[in-house]
């Protein structure tokens, strides 16, 4: 049974969640059903915007949670009200330590008090505006949550709330595991700028009339060595192909890498590219983090290891909304069992 589960965890696809927006929210969910939906900024206005991030996890027991960061002014120990359009308080908390995020569990009744608004606004004891977000979209957005987690017509729902017990929300589904070539001691290889001109066709990359400039390589395990082969400049993104070097001297032989899901910067299944590659040799970890603009407030986040024969996906995040939301939806997670 043991050997059967790893074979079709090896053989596992990997499909990462959809993004949904609705409104001014967003949502998404990662292939273990754990939700999270996000407030997005309004253009529209100068005021100081809040995001507000509701998580909740796919155990029918799991509480969705509200998780507010990115508030400027702030006293520990200071309560702070939440308030729907000027007038209904609907909860009080208290600043937690500097730089901690507010923390408030989202239960069925404020979740209805927030559906019957359209903004949120958060106050100090002296009803000073600390921060505001929309609320146009939230009862979709919850209704979503509820959807994908099979929460629907159940006693536990946010939205869509029905006789059926908690009993009935089905399990979700066991998230696929990796197990990764150790990492060996960091090594580098030295590659010389010819070496580096000839991957560069390999990886299919057009540097146009910049000159290419001579790269290393990374140790990957005993045979493979990993070349992250700088294909384009942009002005936020930096595209390279990851390119398998083996072999010494003359017999030395390169090939592009393999991946169980293509890096969301890649313009073909044929032609693998990353963004802002990093490479961690500690971890053995490998990410790509392709920008949606400058401001990094959307785009996707991929993350690899190294099985041996291909690069397996770990993780995945995304925000699809360019709208001033820099915590991200995960979409995708596997276990990782290291050797």
């Amino acid at each position: 049974m043991l050997m059967l589960t790893a074979l079709l965890s090896a053989l596992t696809v990997p499909s990462p969640g959809e993004l949904k927006s609705f409104g001014d929210w967003t949502i998404g969910c990662d292939n273990g059903r754990a939700c999270r939906a996000v407030s997005l900024m309004e253009m529209e206005t100068s005021e100081n915007q809040l995001t507000l991030q509701i998580s909740r996890g796919p155990l029918a027991g799991d509480i969705a949670q509200i998780r507010i960061a990115n508030i400027e002014k702030r006293e520990p120990g200071q309560p702070v009200r939440f308030i729907v359009d000027g007038k209904m308080t609907v909860a009080t908390v208290t600043f937690p330590a500097d730089e901690d995020a507010i923390i408030l569990a989202l239960d069925q009744k404020l979740s209805a008090q927030f559906q019957t608004g359209r903004r949120l606004e958060l106050m100090d004891p002296e009803d000073v505006l600390l921060g505001s977000t929309s609320l146009n979209g939230f009862t979709e957005a919850v209704a979503e949550i509820d959807a994908r987690q099979g929460r629907s017509n159940t006693v536990t729902a946010l939205a869509q709330i029905g006789p059926n017990p908690a009993t009935s929300i089905p399990a979700p589904p066991a998230l696929p595991f990796v197990t990764p070539k150790k990492p060996p001691k960091e090594d580098i290889l030295k590659l010389t700028f010819d070496e580096t001109k000839r991957l560069l066709s390999i990886g299919a990359c057009d540097l146009g009339d910049e000159t290419p400039i001579a790269t290393d390589a990374v140790r990957l395990d005993r045979k493979t060595w990993l070349g992250l082969v700088p294909c384009a400049m942009g002005s936020y993104n930096i595209m390279t192909a990851p390119v398998l070097i083996s072999g010494q001297g003359k017999a030395r032989k390169a090939k592009l890498a393999e991946f169980d899901f293509l890096p969301s910067a890649s313009v073909s299944v044929t032609s693998p590219l990353l963004a802002n590659a990093n490479w961690d040799p500690t971890t053995g970890e490998l990410a790509s983090y392709a920008k949606g603009r400058g401001l990094g407030d959307c785009g996707t986040t991929e993350t690899y290891v190294w099985d041996g024969k291909r690069f397996r996906l770990i993780s995945q995040i995304a925000m699809g909304e360019c709208r001033g939301v820099l915590d991200w939806i995960p979409t995708w997670r596997a276990t990782v069992r290291r050797r």
